[in-house]
């Protein structure tokens, strides 16, 4: 059994949950042993600390108390109050993570948006910006800019602005608005021609 994984349900659960012994390849809605069901996914990559993402899903907790939160916030950096949390998650607890979430919070990391591609998730992407130290460049402004408006993927400029995003992407998803799982053509062609050209 592992001890170094840190999982914490702060205060007393705001319903008692139905849970699932064993996570199944697929999405029961029904939550795991750790759980509460269907959950927006926080998570901040493994590279960095991005506390304002931490602490702004953490508020937002006690501003959306129907929503359920998990977080995953790397090493050092702000403790949330409000949600569960685990610092790191191993592959195989991360991916549970990602089948109880019918959301995902992130930084603009392309393995966070392969993820929630791969399983159909909607994401919102949170980008880390250079001039506030929370990343070595400002590459994920250009990734976010460049994924912005692609299905299932949703960019959040401003802090103050998540919690609006999240009831969008929600009322999106009542639509039944989902996510492309392969590439444009148009995209795939270029990629064949460079390939082809080398």
């Amino acid at each position: 059994m592992r001890t170094d994984v840190d999982v914490r349900l702060p205060g007393p659960p705001r319903r008692q949950p139905v849970a699932d012994p064993v996570a199944g390849a697929q999405r029961s809605g029904r939550p795991g042993l750790l759980g509460r069901g269907a959950v927006i996914f926080v998570t901040i990559g493994s590279l960095f600390p991005f506390d304002r993402l931490v602490k702004v899903a953490d508020e937002l907790a006690t501003q959306m108390p129907d929503e359920s939160f998990f977080a995953q916030i790397g090493e050092g950096g702000h403790r949330p109050v409000n949600i569960p949390y685990a610092e790191m998650l191993t592959r195989g607890e991360f991916m549970a993570k990602v089948r109880e979430a019918d959301l995902i919070v992130a930084h603009a990391g392309m393995g966070s948006v392969i993820t929630a591609m791969e399983s159909n998730t909607p994401i919102i992407l949170l980008p880390r910006i250079l001039e506030w130290g929370e990343h070595t460049t400002d590459h994920q402004i250009a990734t976010a800019k460049w994924l912005e408006g692609r299905p299932g993927i949703h960019v959040c400029w401003e802090d103050k602005d998540l919690r609006a995003t999240i009831e969008a992407v929600r009322a999106g998803a009542r639509m039944g608005q989902t996510m492309q799982r392969t590439a444009p053509e148009p995209f795939l062609n270029r990629i064949r021609d460079f390939i082809a050209s080398a």
